[in-house]
């Protein structure tokens, strides 16, 4: 999907918000505000303007989309109502007559340049025994293994295709969930 650059977090919110699973590659920056230029940390999209969403949910968000009022309901458990919320205006990519996929796989460097991109306390840190698969540069890249260890910035894999073999240590930021 596309939207403006303003939009870009705006849109990937809204349409989570709506029971529709979306995503936008985002980093932390870290900028200086005021008088006394004091630090404040700021979500901003690593790519604005797209977002990307599960291509079974494509009738939704095309519904989503050609919407004649910016708006979409969602279940309020406070008030205890539907209740009405805004979205920015976005396109679906359209190539021809069909609307083209976008794999899991070709989202991983995305997702890669996302997790080194953020302070160590803002990514997630996988648990031993957790499924996960290597990213670029890694010299393993794609591969499925397990973790058995977790040190600093390092993690320890086993890969199934190595058995009996000692655990390969890579860059815990190189590892994506294998779920």
């Amino acid at each position: 999907m596309q939207t403006s650059s303003a939009g870009t977090l705006a849109l990937a919110s809204a349409l989570n918000d709506a029971g529709i699973e979306a995503w936008t590659p985002t980093a932390v920056e870290v900028k200086r505000v005021g008088k006394t230029r004091d630090r404040v940390e700021q979500t901003v999209p690593l790519m604005p303007t797209f977002a990307f969403a599960r291509y079974h949910s494509l009738p939704d968000v095309l519904a989503m989309a050609h919407a004649p009022a910016p708006v979409y309901q969602v279940w309020d458990k406070e008030q205890r109502r539907m209740v009405m919320r805004g979205r920015p205006f976005f396109r679906v990519f359209r190539h021809g007559l069909t609307y083209p996929a976008v794999s899991d796989r070709d989202l991983d460097k995305l997702r890669l340049a996302e997790r080194q991109g953020r302070p160590i306390e803002h990514v997630r840190i996988f648990k031993p025994g957790e499924a996960v698969r290597l990213g670029s540069g890694s010299g393993f890249e794609g591969l499925v293994g397990e973790i058995t260890e977790v040190k600093g910035n390092y993690a320890f894999v086993r890969f199934n295709l190595f058995d009996g073999h000692p655990s390969v240590k890579v860059n815990a930021r190189s590892l994506l969930s294998a779920a």
